[in-house]
């Protein structure tokens, strides 16, 4: 599904890599995009200082156990950082990936409607960093930019799985230029699943360094992707991304000097989604590489609605706390550094299923990462929830009567 044209100033650093070593392997193409990895390194490393004094100094921080801006509706229980932690730090990141992508790449019908809704999404996610903006504000500028891209050339006309022809109408049409294109159902499937997957990654967000390792992770997975079928943009885009990603993890893991806050976690996720259908314009590559999001995301929403019964989605969707998967792995003891490790170990485990397999051996790594994810988030959240009930029984005053 890659339309995109790349302009001179990419072809002229992917041509510039000429090391005799891998010159003439299998290897050579994926080398090519050493100087664009380079580039996202060195953005990130000069960026994420910069981004953390200015946070610092006009006061747009996390601060532990208490509500940010003073907000009804934020749970300062789900604050788990050690001290005031400057946020914004995805603006490091996020905001180089709209820089290159103008260009790096050609203004066309594909490429703008992309600028499009990662500038919304990116001044949305910046501005509730800085004002704690309510659950129907993020949503709205999340549903936004999925439309932006709904509506453009890039669409979801099949599900792999099954064979599931999404594209029963389509209507093309032109809009200030730029050629547009809606695929009914398929891209009302599209929107829903790119809202579904930027907050199941988002959420991922609750100890330091998660998000960032396996953002990490997901992008060079996804490299791997779009080298392997000529994705120019998908490769391009992840490898930048990946490379801007591995410094910051350093100022993310425990204890955090920065944190990537909205301004990166809601962006991650879009990205993640946006990237894989560009790279294969398959569903379940993006279902393999969330896996264990999604997972703890389908568990969590059906936990709170079961809990707290919300009228409407848009009150379940404000509801919030210390009941994700990493939450849960905390509450069984293990450190936040071995977290982090963990998590990614899971994320390239069954991630790697995506880029392993090809034809009907797909079905079944699907059906396998699904179950295996299933297990785990269940399996962590029973013995976290015993273990919580254990201590509450030794803390009861009856328990001292107990024999």
């Amino acid at each position: 599904m890659d339309m995109s044209t790349a302009t001179e100033i990419l072809n002229k650093i992917l041509s510039s890599f000429n090391l005799a070593l891998f010159e003439g392997t299998q290897y050579f193409k994926y080398f090519q995009y050493l100087y664009v990895f380079l580039i996202g390194f060195v953005c990130s490393l000069v960026l994420t200082p910069i981004v953390g004094q200015l946070a610092l100094k006009y006061d747009i921080t996390y601060k532990p156990g208490v509500k940010r801006k003073g907000k009804s509706f934020d749970n300062e229980e789900k604050a788990l950082h050690e001290g005031i932690t400057p946020a914004l730090g995805g603006l490091a990141i996020t905001v180089p990936a709209l820089i290159i992508t103008c260009l790096f790449f050609k203004m066309d019908s594909f490429t703008i409607p992309i600028i499009c809704a990662l500038l919304v999404l990116i001044i949305g996610s910046a501005l509730d960093d800085i004002f704690n903006l309510p659950a129907k504000t993020q949503f709205l500028y999340q549903f936004i930019s999925a439309v932006i891209i709904a509506f453009s050339v890039i669409n979801l006309t099949n599900l792999s799985f099954g064979n599931i022809n999404l594209d029963m109408y389509t209507w093309n049409f032109s809009l200030f230029g730029i050629q547009q294109s809606v695929v009914f159902p398929g891209d009302i499937l599209l929107i829903i699943w790119m809202i579904i997957c930027t907050n199941a990654f988002k959420w991922t967000a609750g100890s330091p360094g998660i998000i960032e390792a396996n953002s990490l992770i997901i992008f060079l997975l996804i490299f791997i992707l779009g080298v392997r079928f000529n994705s120019v943009f998908a490769s391009t885009i992840s490898i930048f991304m990946a490379g801007g990603l591995l410094i910051f993890l350093v100022f993310a893991m425990p204890p955090q000097k920065i944190m990537t806050g909205s301004a990166g976690k809601s962006v991650y996720g879009f990205m993640i989604c946006l990237l894989s259908i560009i790279a294969d314009a398959k569903f379940s590559t993006t279902v393999m590489l969330l896996i264990v999001p999604l997972i703890d995301f389908a568990y969590v929403i059906i936990k709170r609605y079961i809990t707290y019964k919300p009228k409407n989605p848009l009150d379940l969707m404000k509801i919030n706390g210390p009941d994700h998967f990493q939450h849960q792995l905390m509450a069984l003891g293990i450190g936040r550094r071995n977290i982090v490790l963990l998590e990614a170990g899971i994320t390239l485990f069954l991630g790697s299923f995506a880029i392993l397999s090809t034809g009907a051996m797909r079905y079944f790594a699907l059906i396998l990462t699904t179950g295996l994810a299933l297990i785990l988030v269940v399996v962590m959240h029973i013995l976290s929830s015993r273990k919580k009930k254990m201590e509450e029984k030794k803390k009861s005053p009856e328990s001292k009567y107990s024999y």
